[in-house]
């Protein structure tokens, strides 16, 4: 749960196409899930909490720019570095926004990561308002 000054944006969620295993780790395992997994923003940064163990705090400074994503999720669901640097949070294909930071951070150690420090220049945000988390990146900052 975000501090007040936060706002809150949830990461958008569909189980279907997802098989129980994967259903079971993200919100039995990890915690994660519907009402838990989402991003945090206020003026300082922009948190990804809830989303099995990937954790990231990205200051605003960092963020490059912030706009709709055209990427195509074909189903994949959970955490997944796509290409390098690049990755996708999501818990279905809906309401993609993509995160453009620099310089890029490296991630913690976690099973998500295969339990190695990675670099982020880019992720893809599945949310329930994507248009309402573009605005608040933008309110401050001014991201294209």
């Amino acid at each position: 749960i975000p501090p007040s000054a936060a706002e809150w944006f949830p990461i958008s969620f569909r189980d279907a196409g997802l098989d129980k295993i994967n259903i079971w780790l993200d919100r039995g395992l990890f915690g994660g899930g519907p009402g838990r997994s989402g991003m945090e923003v206020d003026a300082d940064a922009i948190r990804i909490r809830g989303v099995a163990d990937f954790r990231l705090d990205i200051p605003r400074a960092s963020v490059r720019s912030v706009a709709r994503s055209q990427y195509q999720a074909k189903g994949n669901s959970g955490v997944h570095e796509v290409s390098r640097g690049r990755w996708l949070v999501n818990g279905c294909a809906d309401g993609l926004v993509e995160l453009v930071i620099d310089p890029p951070l490296c991630t913690g150690r976690a099973l998500s990561t295969g339990f190695m420090k990675r670099r982020v220049r880019s992720l893809i945000l599945g949310l329930t308002d994507p248009g309402g988390f573009i605005a608040a990146v933008q309110r401050d900052g001014s991201h294209s």
